[in-house]
């Protein structure tokens, strides 16, 4: 691993004869310049939907352009091995804002839109929680959230944010017609692609910055989503016709998951043709192999960087480089044909944690503080990335509640490679452990079988060697790693392996009323809201 450049530190006087003088000195200067030590960088965190780390090029994708996320690893430090929490948006987008496992905040499943009007009017899943935005605006940060919430009702600014702006849905029907909340405003966009739209208010938050105080701005963009309709067949955007010709050797030409098809059977068998999970399924299969869906998903990544490139360039305008921290990082990835899947873990039954869904893009930079085009191969969990932030602007003693997550930020100084030996995720009835040489899954009872892939003869996770004597250590090892892991960071009212519950929706909630009950069903309250 090449050494990142240190910050620099401050002179020292060998004898406290000087002491007295270095104080007098250090007061005259800061007077001089108006009274303020040097103050907190500005963060500015660029999150995509969707966006499976392989999708980019930064990351070894050569079918799909990505010149700015590029430009940024490549101006930067990049992470390849970065992992999510969880195959769904809201579950992820949780662990993000509080530092905890889904089994500890409670959300573990995409919150379901059609529940929207049912849930409570000012509902936020997290609200009870220290969050990241919290915490930093206690810190004197002013606090901005720029595109998709997903993390209950959108209608007013929530978790410790100030300026707001979203839309009214957590999932993405269609990128031309939203309803959005501007701060007091609503309003809806049909003129531009929601992605611009978001890109363009990113752009108005930094060009009407007045650097009385440090920002902290959450751009969530809603792309590149791929995700049936918006990202089946051809796709309404400037970049789409550039890829109509493309030969996408990224995209795998594997044959459709055979379970997947026996789903299909099943669904008919019981009378579901018109679920949920069916209708996607259905799809999926329509989108695979399909040149103008892959068109569609190449070029809304493509629409995603660009929007990127923007916002970066309106910091450079600004004169705000120099002293802003940018994170780019996704929710999850998306299958977009591997293993014959499309769409999210939840697709199987089980659910599976494939590196495709899991593996994450993450990259650090900031101008002149951090050295540029580092490849940094540590384990990193989402759940360390709220930590990590609030320990490089200094504030790396404010607690997390029980957060499993650590600071990385020596990491990123090249002061000591600190990376985990394994990185836990879990998907309702399934949790995993990742370490550099296997991905070791395990199902609740009467759900599934547990599956092993030993990555360094498989990276790509194609055959399940559980079964396998010569693997038996290593699965009673990381079995034991993984149940160590939950006991000590789960909250038992939302840890579904004992009996808990889930805040909102979850896939499949017949899984958990045959082993609970059939009055077991996701909750949704209002707790009493975190304020610092």
């Amino acid at each position: 691993m090449m050494v990142l450049a240190r910050l620099k530190k401050p002179a020292t006087f060998s004898s406290v004869v000087f002491l007295p003088l270095f104080v007098c000195l250090f007061a005259a200067f800061s007077a001089a310049a108006g009274g303020e030590a040097k103050r907190r960088p500005n963060i500015l965190f660029i999150l995509t939907d969707n966006q499976a780390a392989s999708l980019i090029g930064a990351y070894g994708n050569r079918d799909i352009n990505t010149p700015n996320i590029d430009r940024l690893a490549a101006e930067g430090v990049k992470f390849t091995n970065a992992f999510a929490v969880n195959g769904m948006c809201s579950a992820t987008r949780a662990t993000l804002m509080t530092g905890l496992m889904p089994s500890q905040h409670g959300v573990h499943n995409w919150l379901d839109d059609a529940m929207l009007k049912q849930w409570p009017r000012d509902w936020s899943a997290v609200a009870e929680y220290r969050t990241l935005p919290w915490t930093l605006q206690e810190s004197g940060y002013q606090t901005a959230m720029i595109g998709k919430w997903h993390l209950g009702q959108p209608w007013k600014p929530s978790i410790g944010y100030q300026h707001w702006v979203t839309f009214a849905d957590g999932h993405t029907t269609d990128f031309w017609d939203n309803q959005v909340i501007d701060n007091q405003r609503q309003y809806r966009v049909r003129d531009r692609h929601i992605v611009d739209y978001f890109t363009d208010k990113a752009v108005e938050y930094l060009d009407d910055y007045q650097g009385d105080q440090p920002f902290y701005l959450q751009l969530n963009y809603d792309g590149p989503y791929v995700n049936p309709p918006t990202n089946m067949g051809p796709a309404r955007n400037r970049f789409y016709s550039q890829y109509l010709e493309q030969d996408f050797k990224s995209f795998p030409e594997s044959d459709f998951h055979p379970n997947l098809e026996q789903q299909e059977k099943d669904f008919k068998a019981q009378g579901q043709e018109s679920a949920f999970l069916n209708k996607i399924i259905k799809m999926s299969r329509q989108m695979h192999g399909d040149q103008t869906t892959r068109a569609n998903i190449a070029s809304q990544n493509t629409l995603v960087d660009d929007g990127v490139g923007r916002v970066m360039e309106a910091l450079r305008r600004n004169g705000l480089d120099e002293n802003t921290l940018v994170v780019f990082s996704t929710d999850q990835g998306n299958f977009y044909g591997q293993h014959g899947l499309w769409t999210h873990t939840v697709i199987t039954t089980p659910s599976n944690l494939y590196d495709t869904a899991m593996r994450v893009p993450l990259i650090f930079w900031h101008k002149g503080e951090l050295a540029a085009g580092i490849e940094e191969a540590a384990m990193i969990g989402q759940y360390d990335i709220p930590r990590t932030l609030l320990d490089y602007v200094g504030l790396g003693k404010v607690p997390l509640q029980n957060s499993p997550g650590q600071s990385f930020v020596e990491t990123l100084r090249g002061q000591q490679h600190r990376g985990r030996e394994a990185v836990f995720f879990e998907q309702e009835e399934t949790r995993g452990i990742r370490t550099q040489r296997f991905s070791y899954w395990k199902r609740l009872d009467g759900t599934g079988q547990p599956e092993l892939y030993h990555l360094a003869n498989d990276p790509q996770q194609q055959r399940n060697v559980i079964g396998d004597p010569q693997f038996a250590r290593q699965v009673r090892q990381l079995d034991q790693q993984l149940v160590e892991f939950f006991q000590r960071y789960s909250d038992e009212q939302y840890d579904l392996w004992r009996g808990g519950v889930a805040k909102g929706s979850v896939a499949r909630p017949e899984t958990f009323q045959a082993l609970y009950g059939e009055d077991w069903a996701p909750v949704t309250e209002v707790k009493p809201v975190y304020h610092p």
